[in-house]
């Protein structure tokens, strides 16, 4: 008898089915082989996970057929995807398309190539640096299981090589015979921690598990882990379910990241698949990032995670010195209506390019921005449809909905003709920036004019978040303008994703000693600015965690979000009694969209998931109608 679970997605159905396996089959049908069952009058894709002699059944359907007798779901990994899925009470299948890849046929056939031994790694210099560094890699070497949020200096080098320290952690884990698995955000991402992990450990050594290479490569990469080849697997989301023998380290780099959060149902999060992988199988787990999200906090205050940071005044010396300016000035400065940035920070730009380059973080990409009045504020309307004016190439006003370009523009309110961009984007940025500063080099990357790399030498160089390009020896100046744009986003993370981005450009910069320096324009006394300016992340992931415990939201305590139709929503709720749970709403958010927040203290966390997992298994079997969204610990409590 072969107990399978079937990719049927339905919450009452989520559990294994049991399946007599004929003689035919009885060689092919191995534990963790791709099978196809008969179920509900159709042929369904499944899993076998495990033999046993008997069922508690009178008869048995047959095994239809065994697609692949290659063992890819081990015990561990099917135990990992029902752990997460109960976690997000999800389904199991839907958490299993997320972990394996799609079989390959011709890959799965092919002769795979012999993987060789990962190389040692030179003597660790990064981690030392911080206090208990050494400790932490002495304990790994040991074959123990530290669990630690490492919040890494920013600066672009020294204590400050984040990607150096990983590297560092995983060869003190490889050299305790053990295996390591590397999470990223962003396929970009990827592509420099790959580079740096192959030119150590050898390029051969290092599988690559992300969907952006390719349905073939990732597979392979996915069998060399679940043979036992693979040692080191680098990867984005799907790489925290990869099957390497005996793991010892997972790793999850910029965990507040909001790639790390699967856009599919039942929307498990990097970091949170990391935390249950290194729960059930004891594994040592190294969350690193220049900026401390509030989850990795909540995780440190209870004691679950050690806490691996420099101490505030250390961190000062070592890295470029921050300073804000209000981002009003610039509604003050007469020098600062046409270069949209205050004085002060063009004194900046002036002094730093005369050593190098400079990164200059806009929130945004583009020319798409809104043009306002420049006099009363209001927003332009074009004169023949009444449709908002938006900036295109060169200033040049244009009609977002009729595409007219209005020759003279007049405010219908107090009847100037002055026209601004509230929010200039990295592209107009770029070309008024090169026009203050003639004869110096401006590059834009954003959007898909992205760049890896630009020369060490004078330039100015303007990037939206995430797509900063490395300068060989690191930038002379960081100026991050519309710092108060970036704070004023309606959104529940915006300051922890304000200081995020911040701190990844200041990490960036040369350090005092050559004269790096990062300037901010926006608000001085934000807890968000100061926390960039006293060089304070944890300071200021402890006090925003201390925020959203009095407020009764996530990760102080734990949260469900429900999102759909009135009548499904309403449907869903009838399905419990909803004893000792807050709930807030339903709130009209949309069109025909209600949303609904369920609400308990963490001890109750475990309770609530699977009360809102049996009223969705209801749902399911009653065939309620409607579209209904559930989101456990959401990272945004509104639409984007």
């Amino acid at each position: 008898m072969a107990r399978v679970a079937v990719d049927v997605p339905l919450a009452h159905l989520d559990r294994l089915f049991d399946y007599e396996v004929p003689d035919s089959l009885a060689e092919a049908a191995v534990p963790g082989a791709r099978v196809k069952v008969p179920f509900a009058g159709t042929m369904r894709d499944g899993w076998l996970i495990e033999l046993a002699d008997g069922s508690d059944l009178a008869s048995l359907a047959k095994l239809h057929r065994v697609v692949s007798s290659e063992p890819l779901l081990s015990a561990e990994l099917h135990g990992l995807i029902r752990a997460v899925a109960d976690h997000y009470a999800g389904s199991w299948s839907d958490v299993a398309r997320l972990a394996v890849p799609p079989r390959h046929a011709a890959t799965e056939k092919a002769p795979q190539r012999e993987w060789p031994a990962p190389r040692a790694a030179p003597d660790a210099t990064v981690l030392p640096a911080y206090p208990d560094g050494d400790a932490l890699l002495r304990t790994l070497a040991a074959g123990n299981a530290p669990r630690v949020a490492w919040q890494v200096a920013p600066v672009c080098n020294g204590p400050g090589d984040l990607v150096g320290g990983v590297i560092e952690a995983a060869d003190a884990t490889l050299r305790s015979g053990r295996s390591v698995v590397v999470v990223v955000p962003t396929a970009r991402e990827l592509a420099h921690v790959l580079g740096r992990f192959r030119l150590v450990f050898g390029h051969g050594a290092v599988g690559a598990l992300a969907a952006e290479n390719g349905r073939s490569a990732r597979y392979r990469t996915f069998l060399a882990a679940s043979r036992g080849q693979a040692r080191i697997v680098v990867g984005t989301r799907s790489a925290a379910y990869a099957p390497v023998a005996n793991p010892g380290l997972i790793a999850v780099i910029d965990d507040g990241h909001d790639a790390h959060a699967e856009l599919r149902a039942p929307h498990p999060h990097s970091r949170a698949v990391a935390v249950v992988r290194a729960a059930r199988q004891n594994t040592a787990l190294l969350l690193a990032a220049h900026a401390r999200s509030t989850d990795a906090q909540a995780l440190v205050a209870r004691g679950w995670l050690r806490d691996l940071s420099l101490p505030p005044a250390e961190a000062r010396r070592l890295i470029a010195p921050a300073r804000a300016v209000d981002d009003r000035d610039r509604e003050r400065d007469p020098a600062a209506i046409a270069l949209r940035v205050p004085s002060v920070a063009f004194r900046f730009l002036r002094d730093h390019l005369a050593t190098g380059p400079v990164l200059v973080q806009v929130p945004m990409a583009g020319y798409d921005a809104a043009l306002d009045c420049a006099r009363c504020l209001n927003r332009a309307v074009c004169g023949a449809c009444g449709g908002p004016l938006r900036a295109r190439a060169k200033g040049e006003p244009q009609c977002a909905v009729c595409g007219h370009r209005p020759v003279r523009w007049t405010c219908p309110h107090c009847h100037t003709g002055t026209l601004r961009a509230p929010l200039p984007g990295a592209a107009r940025t770029a070309e008024e920036l090169a026009r203050a500063f003639p004869g110096v080099l401006a590059v834009n990357s954003s959007a898909d004019r992205i760049r890896d790399e630009v020369p060490d030498e004078p330039a100015i160089v303007v990037a939206t978040p995430g797509a900063e390009p490395a300068a060989p020896t690191g930038y002379a100046g960081v100026l991050i303008l519309d710092g108060e744009v970036t704070l004023a986003r309606a959104e529940l993370r915006a300051a922890e994703e304000a200081v995020r981005r911040w701190t990844n450009a200041a990490a960036l910069a040369r350090g005092p000693r050559d004269g790096g320096s990062v300037l901010i324009v926006g608000p001085p006394q934000h807890p968000a600015v100061q926390a960039l300016v006293r060089a304070d992340p944890v300071g200021f992931a402890e006090r925003e965690l201390a925020d959203r415990a009095d407020a009764g939201l996530t990760p102080a305590v734990k949260l469900v979000r429900l999102v759909g139709q009135p009548e499904a929503l309403r449907d869903f709720l009838d399905n419990d009694d909803w004893a000792g749970v807050d709930i807030l709403g339903p709130t009209e958010v949309g069109p025909d969209r209600w949303a609904a927040l369920l609400r308990v203290p963490m001890a109750q966390a475990r309770d609530l998931t699977a009360r809102v997992k049996s009223a969705a298994a209801i749902r399911s079997a009653r065939k309620e109608r409607g579209l209904l969204g559930i989101h456990v610990d959401p990272e945004a409590l509104e639409d984007r």
